[in-house]
């Protein structure tokens, strides 16, 4: 029963997608924890760049769209992008609820932890690069933040990141961000 449950949930949302001449954000609904629940994931509609791939398993572990270079595996890539959609109920401005996250960031990270703005190809968007060298798996992060929508008008935020093992794999693949944020059409 599950499955068919989960099967019409998916049909349904999928075709959904067909039908988008802008960005959006996607709810699925998938089996999670050893199938003892249904679990909901907020998908952004965002195309991989050139060059990169959808990791389906990784994507469905993290509840993101998990991308990594073409021949990498999520685990062995120095640098991977993902992009996942936060529901915000209150409908917050971006400005603010960036501001509320990366608060939050700070306090759950080491004192050499920094944040710096970045520029972006959409005023709609903000970039911020959060240095953590602490971290062993993520010791910096290029985030991209925008307000987004699902086809019933419910409020979202995406992050749209690239994460990585050292900054020059990050750096490297930053400018995807942009491709990926011209081709989101932000509304």
């Amino acid at each position: 029963m599950r499955r068919l449950i989960f099967g019409m949930a998916f049909v349904s949302v999928s075709c959904g997608a067909l039908f988008s001449a802008r960005a959006e954000v996607d709810k699925i609904i998938h089996v999670c924890d050893g199938q003892e629940r249904m679990c909901l994931e907020f998908r952004p509609r965002v195309k991989a760049p050139d060059g990169w791939a959808r990791d389906e398993a990784a994507s469905l572990k993290y509840r993101a769209s998990m991308f990594v270079p073409n021949g990498k595996k999520f685990g062995k890539a120095e640098a991977i992008i993902y992009a996942q959609g936060s529901y915000n109920k209150d409908r917050t401005e971006l400005v603010q609820w960036v501001a509320a996250s990366d608060r939050h960031w700070t306090t759950t990270s080491d004192e050499n932890a920094k944040i710096t703005a970045l520029p972006s190809v959409n005023p709609k968007v903000i970039i911020h690069r959060y240095d953590n060298p602490s971290l062993k798996d993520q010791p910096i992060e290029v985030i991209a933040h925008y307000a987004d929508l699902d086809k019933d008008g419910n409020s979202y935020v995406v992050r749209l990141a690239v994460s990585g093992l050292n900054e020059t794999a990050v750096l490297a693949a930053v400018p995807l961000l942009d491709e990926m944020i011209i081709g989101a059409k932000i509304p």
